[in-house]
């Protein structure tokens, strides 16, 4: 049986073991710099927890009923970090091999996530599909093999909704009605892949009947929609192109998901059909200018 992160802790512990000569004084100040930045970040965190939970009278963990805390509370929490904070930072001061050791950890990590992002950003990174209600699962399904055209957008409004629709018809011959999707973003985006949560419903854009497919629980706005859209088997995908700059947009996506989108899930649904080939026909892929 493989057991990768074991070695991997093997190994960094060997590295620090010969790093310091196997002298326990030696490593005294690292050790005391992480154990010191643990309860410094642990304190911090119950101050902020207890700080929203007097803000907002909710509990952190849901719980309903639960007494609701002083404000004093929070301020009690957040001295506490304080004097952990200055010991931290006269430790430092002291001995600050603690910050360099950690400071090489910081950067292993860094690289090591920011390649296995690099080498799977164009995955789809969806773990499953779930429908809100009873009515949007029968209208998908009613939707699903090249009934309806895709498109994305921005904003769920009903203008955006009737400017699109009026747009794709002039420029485009469309069979079926559109499908418009609108996708929300996860406040945490830390978790590679996710569960979707679709709501469906039948809506009127621009003098024709359409669909709205309202998306919640994203992590990447590009891989979401390549994964609806190979779900859903469109006749057309229309996608639209942004006019920023390409650098900006990378980094953009990288860092929260979002960025040149239509570029994005082209080059996505072009590595899944390379996995997949001869599945089925593939939609019409519509890159239009925004």
């Amino acid at each position: 049986e493989r057991r990768p992160l074991v070695l991997l802790l093997f190994v960094a512990t060997l590295a620090v073991t010969l790093a310091f000569d196997a002298e326990v004084d030696a490593q005294a100040g690292a050790y005391a710099t992480g154990v010191l930045v643990l309860i410094l970040s642990a304190a911090v965190a119950v101050a902020l927890a207890t700080w929203r939970e007097a803000r907002t009278g909710r509990h952190p963990d849901g719980r309903r009923g639960a007494p609701r805390r002083k404000p004093f509370v929070s301020l009690y929490f957040w001295l506490i970090s304080a004097v952990f904070a200055f010991a931290l930072i006269d430790n430092v001061v002291e001995r600050p091999d603690g910050v360099i050791i950690a400071g090489l950890f910081c950067l292993a990590i860094l690289v090591a996530s920011a390649l296995s992002r690099y080498r799977r950003a164009l995955e789809l990174r969806v773990d499953a599909l779930s429908f809100a209600n009873a009515r949007s699962e029968q209208i998908w399904e009613a939707a699903k093999d090249k009934k309806v055209s895709l498109v994305p957008l921005r904003t769920a409004s009903p203008k955006a909704r009737h400017a699109k629709a009026r747009e794709i018809r002039r420029y485009y011959n469309t069979r079926g009605p559109l499908a418009f999707l609108h996708i929300d973003l996860r406040d945490d985006r830390s978790e590679f892949n996710t569960a979707l949560r679709v709501r469906v419903e039948k809506a009127v854009a621009d003098g024709e009947g359409c669909l709205i497919i309202h998306v919640s629980g994203a992590v990447a706005i590009a891989n979401t929609i390549a994964y609806v859209s190979e779900q859903l088997d469109p006749l057309a995908l229309f996608l639209g192109l942004t006019r920023g700059n390409k650098m900006a947009q990378a980094v953009k996506y990288v860092l929260f998901g979002e960025g040149e989108t239509g570029l994005l899930v082209f080059d996505v649904l072009r590595r899944h059909w390379a996995s997949t080939p001869g599945h089925h026909v593939r939609p019409l892929v519509f890159l239009m200018s925004e």
